[in-house]
């Protein structure tokens, strides 16, 4: 079961699994119907018999998959998941999301989460304003403590951070903005049920590293 599921996206894997048990409820009541058992030969019964431990463990697979899906379902769909999403596709889409680094700080954000996001944004975005930098970087250390201008130095000396000191607008163009546009990152519409580009295991955006 896992293969056939694998690749497929969440929307689609509940129709899927649907489909699954109602194939599997109907092979279990071709033989539990006392009526149509009564008519079948031995060999019939002897094949139904030999057929009981794969019935079984497909019947296994199916409810472990239903369970699965369930938990992946729930926290796909709570707020703070549905949030973070949408900030990182902003990012993705070389939107400037200020608002939520310091929304997120200022709500206590686990650091290593905030910090992504402070990278994600500086990747994206050609750098981070130098005020804004020094804001962010100030309200880190209030929050975080002062460790955390130690890593906001290991970042930037790794290049994931850098302070953008020359001016430049947000609106401009930037390197990842162009290749984002030359590698067709962002895919609009997308249909989980017939995919035709990987962009829609994240509806809409496809990794660089995939393209």
């Amino acid at each position: 079961l896992y293969p056939t599921l694998r690749d497929q996206h969440l929307e689609t894997i509940g129709p899927n699994l649907r489909a699954r048990a109602e194939t599997l409820r109907r092979s279990r009541s071709r033989f539990s119907d006392r009526d149509a058992a009564a008519s079948r030969d031995l060999s019939e019964l002897h094949r139904f018999v030999r057929g009981i431990p794969a019935f079984a463990r497909d019947l296994r697979s199916l409810t472990h998959h239903i369970h699965l899906a369930e938990e992946v379902k729930k926290k796909a769909e709570r707020p703070a998941f549905r949030r973070r999403w949408e900030v990182e596709r902003s990012m993705l889409e070389s939107e400037p999301r200020y608002d939520a680094l310091e929304e997120g700080v200022a709500e206590e954000m686990e650091m290593e989460r905030w910090l992504r996001l402070l990278c994600l944004q500086s990747l994206t975005g050609n750098g981070i304003k130098a005020t804004r930098y020094d804001a962010l970087r100030k309200e880190a250390v209030q929050t975080y403590g002062y460790e955390c201008l130690w890593i906001l130095r290991d970042l930037e000396k790794a290049g994931f951070l850098r302070k953008r000191e020359t001016f430049f607008m947000d609106s401009m163009a930037t390197s990842y903005s162009n290749l984002r546009k030359a590698l067709n990152l962002i895919v609009p519409e997308v249909d989980p049920a017939r995919p035709e580009d990987v962009a829609y295991v994240s509806s809409g955006y496809a990794p660089m590293t995939v393209r």
